[in-house]
């Protein structure tokens, strides 16, 4: 799950599923015809989700302090192939130095998690950690893992924790928070369209988290906005580490001018396109907007160049994964936190006052102000 853009982002930071889409694959799915009345009362609807997710967060999720100091520990944190998923082990390192553990950082490759999660079983960690990989992709080692008592944690996937049940403990920024986002992001185009939006959407599809995110989008879509089309650009791992995503959105928007909008799943997606597309004559018919912005989609909302981005806490996700293996260690660990923590807090960024505020972030927006010391103040360390 991305990432990838750390999530995915990470982001991501995700995985591959069974069969990679084909470079630049285009796949036209319009929700509606365009030709359907404005509907009043779905646009007050949109606008009415919009609204709650403007404004700054100022506290984390979690509430509950644990009853005792976590014991010692040694973490495995399996890396992702996307270059930015170093990032995400450096926050992960903070979270388990706040708590006095052990952190031992592994490289996956974006095909085979598995091997990286057999290393860490073999180096004897308690627990392990990885973003975007689903679980089908390391069955045998998560099997063996169980067997060892070693809890696997997740962030940026779609698979459901089910404790003790299949051994996983967390899934921070999972499907439930990918259609929180995705869905609060198409609400705004639908809103600044009024009604009438033509949004191509950039995706790898071989990643679940970013998946869920498309899907997201259509459903609220053809919920909210009946005169809405909506169509994706599927691209690869390749595409995006070759850099030529730009020319693939760049040829799509020429083969298709009515497309008014271009929605990225997440922020690694967006680089290098706006030159492209102004250098194409298209940055003036476009509105660029993403989930999981940065410093440099901050910079493009403050500049104008980009609508809006989501402002997702990937430092605050690693944390809340941390969190929960703190309360596995001490015996306090419940399915209800694990789910209430599933979904970061987060913003949409559509203002060049708000956007400045972030810009000087290198890697976005982290999460509440002081949100290391509440989770320091919940584990009493």
């Amino acid at each position: 799950m991305h990432k990838l853009s750390r999530g995915l982002a990470a982001a991501a930071a995700a995985v591959l599923m069974l069969g990679p889409a084909a470079c630049g694959e285009a796949a036209d799915t319009a929700t509606a015809s365009g030709t359907t009345p404005v509907d009043q009362t779905s646009l007050a609807a949109a606008q009415a989700n919009l609204d709650k997710y403007l404004a700054v967060p100022t506290s984390i999720v979690q509430s509950t302090a644990l009853t005792k100091i976590p014991p010692k520990k040694k973490v495995g944190f399996i890396q992702c192939a996307d270059p930015s998923c170093a990032k995400l082990a450096t926050y992960v390192k903070d979270g388990t130095d706040a708590l006095g553990w052990d952190l031992v950082t592994v490289n996956a490759t974006a095909t085979d998690p598995g091997s990286a999660m057999q290393q860490a079983i073999d180096a004897g960690v308690d627990y392990i950690a990885t973003t975007g990989f689903p679980v089908v992709l390391f069955k045998q080692q998560m099997a063996q893992a169980k067997a060892k008592g070693i809890g696997v944690f997740l962030c940026f996937s779609t698979d459901v924790p089910a404790g003790p049940g299949n051994n996983l403990f967390s899934d921070c920024y999972d499907s439930t928070a990918a259609n929180t986002y995705a869905t609060t992001l198409a609400d705004y185009l639908i809103v600044q369209s009024k009604g009438a939006a033509n949004a191509l959407v950039v995706t790898i599809p071989t990643y679940p988290i970013l998946t869920a995110q498309v899907d997201a989008v259509r459903a609220e879509l053809g919920k909210n906005c009946p005169a809405c089309k909506m169509s994706t650009l599927e691209v690869t791992v390749n595409d995006l580490v070759g850099g030529t995503v730009p020319q693939n959105i760049s040829s799509y928007l020429q083969a298709h001018p009515d497309v008014d909008y271009v929605y990225f799943t997440y922020a690694s997606l967006d680089n290098g396109v706006a030159p492209v597309l102004r250098a194409a004559g298209l940055q003036s018919k476009v509105k660029l907007v993403g989930t999981q912005g940065s410093q440099p989609q901050m910079k493009e909302v403050a500049s104008g160049t980009a609508a809006a981005w989501s402002a997702l806490p990937q430092e605050l996700s690693m944390w809340t994964m941390v969190d929960q293996m703190a309360r596995l260690s001490v015996g306090e660990w419940t399915s209800a936190d694990e789910r209430k923590a599933a979904v970061p807090p987060f913003f949409l960024v559509t203002t060049a006052d708000g956007a400045n505020a972030l810009v000087n972030l290198a890697d976005g927006w982290p999460g509440p102000t002081g949100f290391q010391d509440a989770f320091k103040k919940l584990w009493g360390v």
